[in-house]
């Protein structure tokens, strides 16, 4: 691991610096740029390894810089930590190079070197988490992953909401620590040590009670993941922290809970079937769910926090699907499964942290997250408008674009379990849900990108705001490029989630599975596309030169007097679809005679959470009354707990 740790080193110094030399404000960003990108492009180079072997050329460091498999080392790199590096270190990169500027404006009123050094620490532990091959090494990673996540979101801590945002985030994140420290305990107490070569052998021999253990891993790790209904904690926080730190906990954080469940099922082996049926249905609920509640937020970030949720429930539905053809001996359905959830991983990181840092841009430009004082910034801010829109043609998975190439995946895996023999059969219905997603997915960024990005300015008071900032276009650039190219070229990417997918998730099947999963048709079809957009834009570029040039007023639909009034709003536009799904909308609709307002709400938080929250703290408040300061009460509580405990071990003493 010498590679891995001289980069994610650099990355730390990196990050040291920028806290260190917070006074010299243009020093102190330049090094923790170069640090910090060049720390997770060194880090990087072991994680290719793992794919390709030692590349010709390279020194010979890189040899030991895979650790082999019982050396005792509690970090080492395989094929699917390899996959999960590429999401955290190749995106977070971006991340932090488009953190320098963004943050630059807060220097005056904040310690952006604490920020940075923050990020390079949440930075570290991520890739440690999908590193770590010990059970104490994985926690550890964990809690500094979760704590260095919260000092980030609680950042801007004078506004309005974040501490709520923050505390929520923390509930839910110990709570997740606590399950996975349970599964860990009773996996483990057939006598395994603390690896997780232990745990695998322990798993192998019956040793283990499955179905606790996957139940644990299912809760600890969908907490993490934002799998509903444990989902509620991402809007507020993606929405309170920083763009970019938005995007590193959307894109890349919240993946390690979908790391942490397929490597939950590389060390256990082929789970049961009830366990891939509860994976697929809460995929689909998420799913649903995710899309039709973001299609009713007004905030810009709240909006794509809840897409997350909805593309953690498109990444659930694949792992579903891999592991019921596991458990069913269906090996195209396993590995369409699998393959299209390591790859939509990916390619959710890569469009929802592009979409994440153009939401950054429009803030920065304009001061405000409210989507319906926007309005006509393509004019503005064209370049940021361009990459948006690739973001929102991936995110909806049209092609040609990576988000097709992995839900289409998703699609043949389920369509292929419709016609496999027995209960796999039923996972073909997920097929509607999955399509339904889509089209919610089209008709919110439409909403989105319509509203924020064309026709006239909404708000006088938010249209003038700041220039747009170029030096937050590079890393959004090699994120739409990196789109782009996988959408065009997906057997760049395809053997090495295929490869994955066979050496992660042993069972016997893969003889029998096809190893060609329609690459180059995809590309073909992607290619045909592109063409076909470049040749329509071509002689529109051509029609307009030939016209006299001049202005005119935009069509204002027979209006005599049009104004931005006559303008869709973010209510209007999303209020009749969310009619038809009534109260589990998430929003609540209003009426005069001269507006229409839609309030959007938190559907398990307000109706659930908030009212659980509020009846625990009165019962605290009764029990305080235990607290009355007498020593003889505080000695007879001790006593009765020790009789308490003997009586215990009395009745499970053997007999």
């Amino acid at each position: 691991m010498i590679l891995l740790g001289l980069g994610l080193g650099i990355i730390l110094f990196g990050g040291a610096i920028a806290l260190a030399m917070n006074r010299v404000p243009d020093t102190a960003d330049r090094l923790f740029s170069w640090c910090f990108i060049g720390g997770c492009l060194l880090a990087l180079v072991p994680a290719f390894s793992a794919f390709t072997g030692v590349p010709d050329g390279l020194p010979p460091p890189v040899v030991l810089a895979l650790a082999p498999a019982g050396s005792g080392f509690p970090f080492r790199i395989d094929e699917l930590s390899a996959w999960f590096l590429f999401v955290v270190l190749g995106v977070g990169s971006a991340l932090g190079a488009y953190g320098v500027p963004y943050l630059s404006r807060e220097r005056p009123s904040r310690n952006v070197g604490r920020a940075h050094l923050l990020l390079a620490v949440l930075i570290v532990a991520l890739a440690g988490v999908v590193t770590a091959r010990t059970v104490v090494a994985f926690l550890v990673c964990w809690e500094v992953m979760a704590v260095a996540a919260y000092f980030l979101v609680i950042f801007e801590h004078d506004r309005p909401g974040v501490w709520d945002a923050g505390m929520i985030y923390l509930v839910l994140t110990h709570a997740s620590t606590l399950a996975l420290i349970g599964m860990f305990a009773v996996w483990a107490r057939g006598g395994a040590g603390w690896s997780f070569e232990d745990l695998a052998r322990a798993g192998s021999a019956n040793l283990v009670p499955v179905p606790l253990v996957l139940t644990l891993g299912l809760l600890g790790f969908g907490i993490k993941a934002g799998v509903f209904p444990f989902h509620f904690w991402l809007p507020g926080a993606h929405a309170a922290a920083p763009s970019h730190v938005s995007a590193l906990l959307s894109g890349v954080m919240l993946k390690v809970g979908i790391y942490g469940l397929l490597r939950t099922l590389s060390l256990l082996g082929p789970p049961p079937a009830w366990w891939g049926w509860t994976v697929l249905a809460l995929g689909l609920v998420s799913s649903i769910l995710g899309v039709l509640w973001a299609l009713a937020q007004h905030d810009i970030k709240r909006l794509l926090a809840y897409h997350s949720v909805e593309n953690i429930g498109i990444i659930l539905l694949g792992l579903g699907l891999g592991a019921l053809g596991t458990t069913y001996h269906q090996p195209a359905v396993a590995l369409l499964g699998y393959v299209g959830a390591l790859l939509h991983t990916l390619n959710h990181a890569l469009f929802k942290s592009l979409l994440f840092l153009g939401a950054g841009a429009v803030v920065h430009a304009t001061g405000t997250r409210e989507i319906d004082r926007l309005g006509g910034l393509a004019r503005r801010m064209p370049r940021t408008a361009t990459l948006f829109l690739i973001g929102s043609v991936a995110i909806v998975g049209l092609p040609p674009l990576n988000g097709f190439v992995s839900e289409w995946l998703i699609f043949r895996g389920l369509l292929n379990g419709g016609v496999a023999e027995g209960a796999l059969r039923v996972a073909s219905v997920m097929v509607v849900g999955l399509a339904l997603t889509s089209g919610l997915a089209l008709a919110c960024f439409s909403k989105l990108y319509g509203v924020v990005f064309l026709g006239t300015p909404r708000d006088p008071a938010v249209s003038p705001g700041h220039p747009e900032e170029r030096r937050l276009h590079p890393p959004q650039l090699v994120l739409a490029a990196s789109c782009m190219v996988i959408g065009v070229a997906p057997a760049v990417l395809l053997p090495a989630a295929l490869g994955t997918a066979m050496h992660s998730f042993p069972g016997g099947l893969w003889d029998a599975a096809p190893t060609e999963l329609g690459s180059f048709a995809l590309s073909t079809m992607s290619g045909a596309l592109l063409v076909l957009a470049g040749l329509v834009w071509a002689a529109r570029g051509l029609t307009l030169a030939r016209r006299a040039r001049g202005s005119a007023v935009t069509w204002g639909c027979a209006y005599d007097h049009p104004s931005s009034r006559s303008q869709y709003t973010a209510s209007s536009y999303a209020s009749s679809l969310l009619s038809v799904f009534g109260p589990i909308s998430g929003s609540r609709v209003v009426r005069s005679a001269g507006a229409l307002h839609t309030h959007p709400f938190e559907p398990v938080l307000d109706s659930l959470g908030r009212p659980l929250w509020r009846r625990l703290v009165e019962a605290a408040t009764h029990l305080r009354t235990l607290q009355s300061g007498g020593m003889r009460w505080y000695l007879l509580y001790v006593i009765l707990c020790l009789l308490g405990l003997l009586l215990y071990l009395r009745i499970r003493a053997p007999q």
